[in-house]
């Protein structure tokens, strides 16, 4: 059953995140393994009798359809008669699993730090390379019902054949529990669907349909859908499906066939759950505002569809999640998830929450989960609110005279903002600001900015903003739109974009939205507005010509904080 491999190259590649490196890397490993091979061990006994010692191992796990799975087990340290629950790790798109305590996943990836603190804490835990990606078999298909998602059940019935003194319930299952990150959590939400032996799950910033994440509105994320297919075509090389790989070149045009989000739509907890196929497992999920590729609406939908099923849902929204390299900044380019965030009057240790929210549901220890709130949003890095449920829309705002004037508003953001910083400096603004004085209506070389309201006194805003607009074209190309909400600082004359997240709106005619979620701290004299563009990098080449217009009017709305939810306590914000 422990098969004897050649670790070396999976283990040390993993420190280098760059694709470059890690390829050379495996190369130069993989001349050395010719001249030596380091065996795998299986479980190691202490001298005391039935003791267990903490250590790890590789494994192979057949699949139901013949192929390997490559896995670590991570061995608790067991006392005599003591058992254990099952944590299942899973890994995001493209890169590997945790392959040793000391590799990128546990050292710095907020999913494997939390795995590997669980295997202290006393659970096994199991990280295991998807299908197509690093030591397992077969070719990547995102998820799919009948090969990623059946795998997840198939590891479940390994580890209850296969590891010592599982902890069982009544039915004599073990208690399982999943977490992984991205296309983990998918891992994690699909396959509880699918299999009720799952009783407690961690999804962390992950999806739950992929046309609104990909190509919401019909545009493609272009940025996004680069990077996602240059790492899985590097890393995994030729194990990509021939069907991902044409869609991702259709994206460059700027548009996505029907045919790719036929494929995915299976693939999908929305998918689940309008056939009523809820996923079983109690629920903590962690989704990030900044994150531009599944951002906070994904996890709010994921949210309510559980719901439905009855189970205990908690809900924290971090700042960070799927960072676009070269256009957001982090210090794990692509991704980051914050190791503590503020939640109140309480800072909780987001690493110490998933292991009790396990300790909780897995181990059966009253009340390990209560510090973790039925919602937490996190309004920055120092500060955070509790709710009942996320606000959706707010005040409202008509708008008219809005236009962008050329394809070139928002290209030139990047270079622009140190420029804006120093003018802040030099000229900083007065504190009672008169809106009309702050307006750019016009969109040319620079994104067009609609104030809206300013305060007198700190506030917040967080929530989903929606919209009801109006897009109008002189010519007969079908306009590319991106909207978002923006507020000029009173201590900055740049226009910040907040979250950094974006609406894209394809076509002339009345659209209906709900804007990507938001939130953030506002202080007296900052001025709040909507942000028009025809470039953003998110979309690069989703964009329209350099030289098209549009002209925007409508209604939106704006989830600002009531006078009632002051900046540490929390309301049901849901019918307001």
């Amino acid at each position: 059953m422990y098969q004897p491999q050649n670790r070396a190259w999976e283990k040390l590649s993993l420190y280098f995140p760059f694709p470059a490196l890690k390829t050379v890397t495996a190369l130069l490993l993989l001349l050395l393994a010719g001249c030596s091979t380091i065996p795998t061990t299986g479980p190691v006994y202490l001298q005391s009798p039935g003791a267990l010692a903490e250590t790890y191992y590789d494994v192979n796990i057949p699949t139901h359809d013949g192929k390997l799975l490559r896995a670590t087990i991570f061995q608790p340290k067991l006392k005599a008669g003591e058992s254990a629950p099952v944590i299942l790790h899973a890994h995001g798109f493209g890169v590997f699993r945790m392959s040793a305590p000391i590799s990128i996943y546990g050292t710095l990836i907020y999913a494997g730090k939390a795995a590997k603190e669980a295997w202290r804490q006393g659970y096994w835990v199991i990280s295991y390379d998807e299908r197509g990606h690093g030591g397992s078999e077969d070719i990547i298909r995102v998820m799919h019902p009948e090969h990623e998602v059946k795998d997840v059940s198939t590891i479940i019935d390994w580890a209850q054949h296969n590891l010592h003194r599982v902890k069982r319930d009544s039915n004599n299952d073990p208690f399982i529990g999943i977490i992984g990150e991205s296309y983990g959590g998918g891992a994690a939400l699909m396959g509880s669907a699918a299999d009720s032996r799952i009783d407690a799950i961690v999804p962390v910033t992950t999806w739950h349909d992929f046309q609104n994440g990909l190509a919401p509105n019909q545009v493609p994320k272009s940025g996004w859908l680069t990077t996602l297919i240059i790492a899985g075509n590097t890393l995994n090389p030729g194990n990509m499906d021939p069907l991902l790989n044409e869609a991702y070149w259709q994206a460059r045009d700027g548009i996505v066939g029907k045919e790719i989000f036929e494929y995915l739509s299976p693939h999908t907890t929305n998918h689940n759950c309008k056939q009523g196929l809820y996923p079983n497992a109690d629920t903590f999920f962690v989704q990030g505002f900044r994150d531009v590729l599944f951002p906070v609406n994904e996890g709010i939908l994921n949210r309510e569809c559980l719901l439905k099923a009855g189970k205990d849902i908690r809900f924290v929204g971090t700042q960070g999640g799927h960072l676009l390299p070269f256009t957001q900044w982090s210090l794990i380019p692509g991704y980051t998830v914050e190791d503590e965030v503020y939640c109140g009057d309480q800072k909780l240790n987001m690493i110490q929450a998933a292991v009790s929210w396990f300790d909780e549901k897995l181990k059966g220890i009253p009340g390990a989960a209560d510090a973790i709130p039925n919602m937490c949003l996190t309004q920055g890095y120092d500060k955070g609110i509790v709710v009942d449920n996320i606000q959706r829309g707010g005040e409202a705002f008509d708008f008219t005279g809005l236009g962008i004037s050329s394809g070139f508003a928002g290209l030139f953001e990047s270079p622009l903002y140190l420029f804006d910083q120093i003018a802040g400096l030099m000229m900083p603004r007065m504190k009672n600001p008169n809106l009309e004085d702050h307006s750019n209506l016009s969109g040319v070389g620079r994104p067009a900015f609609y104030p809206l309201k300013t305060f007198n006194k700190a506030t917040g805003m967080t929530g989903i903003p929606t919209l009801k607009i109006n897009i109008d074209a002189e010519d007969d190309e079908e306009p590319i739109v991106f909207i978002g909400i923006a507020v000029k600082r009173a201590s900055s004359r740049h226009i910040e974009l907040i979250n950094q997240q974006i609406t894209p709106l394809r076509g002339k005619g009345r659209h209906t939205v709900d804007m990507m979620a938001i939130s953030t701290e506002l202080e007296p004299g900052d001025i709040v507005g909507i942000y028009a563009a025809s470039y953003n990098n998110q979309y690069r080449f989703s964009g329209p010509g350099w030289f098209s217009g549009a002209s925007l009017s409508g209604e939106i709305e704006v989830p600002f904080l009531p006078p009632t939810l002051s900046p540490q306590t929390g309301a049901d914000l849901a019918d307001r």
